[in-house]
């Protein structure tokens, strides 16, 4: 019914699917490693702002402008061994993972077109084949089968001729 007809173009909607996933998730990759390498950069100016503050930074005088001016320095400092954190904890967790899903995407792919592809054979071998097999073995039964309703002919006939020869024969002898 309308099931063989959805499956007709499955084999061809499900590697365009395949592809699209994969190529989605090279996107996210290629977005997760620009992330990770901008935050590191980002983490990496922060740390050179601030250790070059500190440098600058003679505490002549000692006031609420100094102490809050070198808060702002330690919390930048911090925001940048925290964005660096971050990041290579980004690099070594989610995008490790997601690389590897990749991978995993990649080979079940391969994996699915070669299944596919021995599945095509076996069905060209059976259908093909195996029926022209089956082809050449009825057209032989169907011979054997003609011969043998020709014989079985052949046998009646002879056998009416005996028996009508001979129901003559005793007809005329009864006369």
């Amino acid at each position: 019914m309308g099931f063989g007809r959805d499956l007709r173009n499955s084999h061809e909607g499900l590697l365009k699917l395949q592809d699209w996933e994969l190529k989605l998730l090279e996107t996210v990759k290629r977005f997760m490693t620009l992330r990770v390498k901008s935050d590191k950069e980002y983490a990496t100016l922060l740390l050179s702002m601030t250790q070059q503050m500190e440098k600058q930074e003679t505490a002549d005088y000692v006031s609420t402008v100094s102490k809050s001016w070198s808060q702002v320095i330690r919390q930048t400092e911090a925001l940048g061994r925290i964005m660096r954190s971050h990041a290579d904890d980004l690099n070594s967790g989610p995008l490790h993972r997601l690389a590897t899903l990749i991978r995993d995407k990649q080979q079940v792919k391969k994996s699915y077109q070669s299944l596919h592809q021995q599945l095509e054979s076996h069905i060209h071998k059976v259908t093909r084949t195996d029926l022209d097999k089956l082809k050449v073995l009825y057209r032989q039964l169907s011979r054997d089968a003609n011969n043998a309703k020709e014989k079985y002919r052949e046998a009646v006939a002879k056998v009416k001729r005996l028996i009508g020869g001979r129901a003559r024969g005793v007809c005329e002898s009864c006369l």
